[in-house]
């Protein structure tokens, strides 16, 4: 007897723990979403939807497919097993009407309190005046109203309905199913048009144009309907999500990401667009004009730790044409930290320095590396260039002596060029001399000097 005792103690204190941590798997799955002043909660196939505002204070309980009447006034059909419940209170008065399929036909009860009233005419009356309203607040027969407007008039006459709705939530349903059909590129166009003007959501604008891209980018005409419905997404996250989503998509060609680069403009967020321009350049084989876009993009990036990121990444681009370049350097120069920037010249110093790209580098080094330190490691790193001709080594040597004001770094510089001085013309050696005399102390002029001879 004890131990059955004790059996029954530990089996209650299991299904307690159960019960705490997996409330769900005992009553069954439950979800509720709030929207504003709706509040909709899913369990076991059953949607409950409460409307709670200045104007409304409803209840609805229903399960299955309803079908309304073309005026939306009445309740035509449920779903076999379906039902609906609408209950509603104002100033003390509670009104309840309940509607019950039951082989295949409807049975229609309504309610003042707690006393059942014939339905035809008072809850028929009642109904036709909520309803309306109710189905335009909510998704209650959302698939059907649906079919209904669209046999009407097709994907426009949908879209009216949804611009006299106030929820983008529900504008966001309606749309969601309209979309599963297979739309022509007017209706398409008429979709991602309507879309961009009356979702306000930052969230669900975005939900519709990253779930439905594919269709949207089919053609030119919906491509720039797009992009402009992106544009007015003003949170740079769920742009990003957009961005990121169509980058991953493999069937976006490399041409249609030119216009698609339109979208990142828009993001603020030096973060969020630092992720876009990584991204592409890590998931796509860019063409010449992407890369100089991408590029323009980085200028508009203000700080320099994302710049750098992007500038650092560019440089992986084996194909970097002459005009990339140039906007790439023109992005570089505008970079105000010494350390960043000699982060980028670092990774730059991979490929061949030419007379034609060095006065440009040098330039920037000069105007922006005010760090005797930095400018050094610049210098010392370009003394390893084994391809470096004569010219190269006199513009070098001559922007050191310029631009390096430590005796103590200036030396350093020297020394790490000497053995290219050696091997090269009078003149390279001439404009060693000269920058080794520009040094005021004796130990350092000296170390230089030993370093050529």
């Amino acid at each position: 007897m004890q131990i059955s005792i004790i059996k029954k103690a530990f089996l209650g204190v299991l299904f307690i723990i159960s019960l705490l941590l997996n409330p769900s798997q005992i009553f069954g799955q439950s979800t509720t979403v709030v929207k504003g002043s709706i509040k909709t909660t899913h369990t076991n196939g059953v949607k409950t939807i409460s409307i709670k505002n200045d104007k409304k204070d409803f209840t609805v309980e229903y399960e299955g497919e309803l079908t309304l009447s073309d005026d939306d006034k009445e309740i035509i059909a449920i779903s076999k097993g379906g039902f609906i419940e609408i209950r509603k209170s104002r100033f003390g008065k509670r009104r309840r009407i309940t509607i019950e399929s039951e082989g295949g036909k409807l049975d229609r009860r309504y309610y003042i309190g707690s006393k059942e009233k014939p339905f035809i005419p008072d809850g028929e009356n009642w109904l036709a005046e909520i309803l309306p309203d109710l189905v335009k607040s909510t998704t209650i027969a959302a698939e059907s109203r649906v079919e209904r407007f669209y046999k009407k008039g097709g994907a426009k006459e949908v879209m009216y309905e949804v611009e006299s709705m106030d929820s983008d939530y529900v504008k966001t349903a309606y749309i969601k199913i309209l979309l599963k059909k297979n739309l022509s590129n007017s209706e398409l166009l008429s979709v991602v048009k309507t879309t961009g003007n009356e979702i306000k959501s930052d969230y669900y604008l975005s939900q519709i144009l990253k779930s439905n891209q594919k269709a949207f980018l089919a053609n030119n005409q919906t491509k720039s309907a797009f992009i402009e419905a992106v544009s007015k997404i003003s949170s740079d996250h769920y742009a990003t999500q957009i961005m990121k989503s169509i980058i991953d998509d493999s069937t976006i060609s490399d041409n249609d990401m030119s216009g698609l680069l339109q979208i990142t403009k828009g993001v603020g967020s030096d973060h969020y667009k630092t992720q876009i321009l990584s991204s592409i350049m890590d998931k796509r084989d860019l063409n010449g004009k992407n890369i100089t876009t991408i590029m323009s993009l980085s200028r508009e990036i203000n700080s320099d730790h994302y710049r750098t990121q992007v500038l650092r990444k560019a440089l992986k681009n084996k194909n970097l044409s002459k005009e990339n370049y140039n906007t790439f350097m023109n992005s570089l120069s505008e970079i105000k930290s010494d350390h960043y920037t000699t982060q980028v010249i670092n990774d730059l110093m991979v490929d061949e320095i030419t007379s034609e790209n060095l006065s440009k580098l040098l330039s920037i080094v000069g105007n922006n590396v005010n760090s005797d330190h930095y400018a050094t490691n610049i210098y010392k790193k370009l003394a390893k260039d084994n391809k470096i001709t004569d010219t190269l080594l006199i513009q070098l040597i001559d922007a050191a002596a310029k631009g390096i004001k430590s005796d103590y770094y200036l030396s350093s510089v020297l020394v790490a060029y000497s053995d290219k001085v050696k091997k090269s013309s009078q003149k390279v050696k001439d404009a060693y001399n000269k920058a080794a005399k520009s040094i005021k102390s004796e130990t350092y002029f000296g170390r230089a000097m030993k370093a050529l001879y």
